[in-house]
Order: C-alpha cells, then structure tokens, then sequence
C-alpha cells in the first residue's frame, strides 16, 4: 500500500492481526503509516490532534454519537482530547500526524 521506502521508517507492534504501523517522531509531532489487511476495530479513545489522509480503502469513524465513513482522497481532522471510535476495512491505508512528538511512547523515551 505504500512506497517499500516507508517500511525503513520503525514499526510498531499493535499486537494486531493484519494491521501494520510505521511511526517516525519528529520535534513538533509524529507521523503514522498505518495500513490493515484485515478489519480492525479500535476501541474509544482520544489523544492529541490528528490530521489523517486516506490513501486507500475506507473506515467508519464515530464520535459524538455521529458515524462518517472517510474514504481514499478524504481528509479529516480529529481534536485534541475527542473521544471516538475507528474501524479500518480490509485494504485502508492513511497517513496521520498526530501534535504531540511523543504520542504513544513511554514517559522515558520522551524528547
């Protein structure tokens, strides 16, 4: 789903079956790669801002009691600290930037 260059970026291990993340932390946020093979179900959650790009297939999200489903080409933009929900189809992929350089490691390996 992306560029064999984008596999050099780090992994990281959800634990999931059939979904696979490249994160790369810069000074001011952090970059994801995320693509599933499969369906998978996020529960509710909420972070920092996200700006996310849909580079292929589609995923339902819902926040606020609202469902949109965001297809290949949408963008959208998640507030800081919103509680939602997110299902990956099989075949999505999305690039993201999260506002946080830090966001999903440990308080140690923080900048």
């Amino acid at each position: 789903m992306f560029p064999d260059f984008v596999k050099n970026v780090p992994a990281r291990d959800y634990k999931i079956d059939g979904l696979e993340v490249h994160v790369d932390h810069t000074s001011t946020g952090t970059v994801y790669f995320v693509s599933a093979k499969k369906e998978v179900i996020f529960p509710e959650h909420a972070h920092a801002a996200q700006w996310t790009v849909v580079v292929s297939g589609s995923c339902t999200f819902t926040a606020n009691g609202e469902t949109k489903i965001f297809s290949a080409g949408d963008t959208y933009i998640i507030p800081e600290g919103l509680k939602h929900q997110i299902t990956l189809h099989a075949g999505y992929s999305e690039v993201d930037y999260v506002d946080d350089p830090r966001d999903g490691e440990p308080d140690e390996k923080k900048f």
